[in-house]
């Protein structure tokens, strides 16, 4: 019987799950890492997931339609992406504003999807990062003020961004690994992934471990981090530090579903990205590599032996070309260790 799709919506979701059986050989690790490969969602993230919630649970509550409603996010990029695609596909016209630090694919690709591409006054784009997450209050009310019908999606406040990994991405690897997942290892950008899939984890069984990557604040070799006004990269955001969540912590995110914080340096992320890429075919972008890096990590302590530990990989590494992402390459002798 034939499968035709009414649109591409219908595409978002039931991403693969891979073990890296030979990552796993070269390393010698004692755990099975099975990465979730978040690519595979059609505009090439789990940001997909979320902005499809969003957008549906808004249209269900009556908040918006696609006649009379702009969308409208400040954000750092695969989001902009994810609701660019979800909008295009339902009608919706969408003003983006981007912060700083975004690569030059991931701003074509919002172009190309005919989102607006709006600056906020540099004043208000600062204090995102001077003042915290609450700054983020003062550039939606900007875009309020200068939109028309404008509606904000506020992907860090939002619940349904929560609800879309608890409701479905959760539930994949839940069900993929056949309820063997021991451990499960996610960033925090936005709060929803790790928050939404380590809820429903641990409501299924509470003995599994949820693990954040942390990006090393101290890790001054690399350009990158160093220069990094939210003391991060590429979306992973340093959240915890020894006083709890410090201001950067999106009000998504939970820390109670959180066991394990664990700090990964730019130099271990990218060497996680290239040994992926070298020895399982596989390409991902540099978030990704800090929860595969840190996986590794628990891969090879003696007591996650033989444990199944499944990181969230939100995307792939085309995404990051222009940066170089490809060109640095460390091989298995590196001195960089995990």
């Amino acid at each position: 019987m034939a499968k035709i799709y009414n649109s591409i919506t219908e595409l978002i979701g039931h991403t693969p799950i891979v073990e890296f059986h030979r990552l796993e050989k070269v390393l010698g690790l004692k755990g099975r890492i099975a990465g979730k490969l978040e690519y595979f969602n059609p505009a090439g993230s789990h940001k997909d997931r979320a902005a499809l919630e969003i957008i549906e649970s808004a249209e269900k509550r009556g908040e918006i339609s696609a006649d009379k409603t702009t969308i409208v996010e400040f954000t750092s990029g695969n989001m902009g992406v994810g609701i660019a695609s979800v909008a295009a596909a339902k009608g919706y016209k969408f003003k983006i504003g981007i912060q700083n630090g975004v690569s030059v694919e991931r701003k074509k690709l919002m172009e190309a999807y005919n989102a607006q591409i709006a600056e906020p006054p540099k004043e208000l784009v600062a204090g995102v990062f001077e003042k915290g997450i609450k700054a983020f209050d003062d550039v939606y009310a900007w875009f309020l003020q200068t939109t028309p019908n404008g509606w904000t999606s506020r992907q860090l406040s939002n619940p349904d961004n929560v609800a879309a990994h608890y409701k479905h991405t959760g539930p994949e690897i839940w069900e993929d690994t056949d309820g063997k997942v021991d451990v499960f290892v996610g960033g925090v950008g936005t709060g929803g992934s790790s928050h939404g899939i380590g809820k429903f984890l641990k409501e299924k069984n509470k003995n599994v471990k949820i693990v954040i990557a942390q990006p090393d604040k101290n890790d001054v070799e690399t350009p990158l981090v160093k220069g990094a006004e939210d003391g991060g990269f590429h979306g992973i955001h340093a959240v915890y530090d020894e006083n709890g969540l410090n201001a950067m912590a999106p009000e998504n995110f939970n820390q109670e579903v959180v066991d394990e914080y664990e700090t990964i340096t730019y130099s271990e992320t990218l060497k996680a990205v290239h040994l992926l890429a070298h020895y399982e075919g596989i390409f991902v972008g540099a978030s990704s590599g800090a929860a595969l890096a840190v996986a590794i990590k628990q891969a090879l302590k003696e007591e996650n032996k033989g444990k199944l530990i499944v990181p969230l990989l939100p995307d792939n590494g085309e995404r990051y070309l222009s940066e170089d992402l490809q060109s640095v390459r460390y091989d298995i002798e590196s001195k960089v260790e995990f």
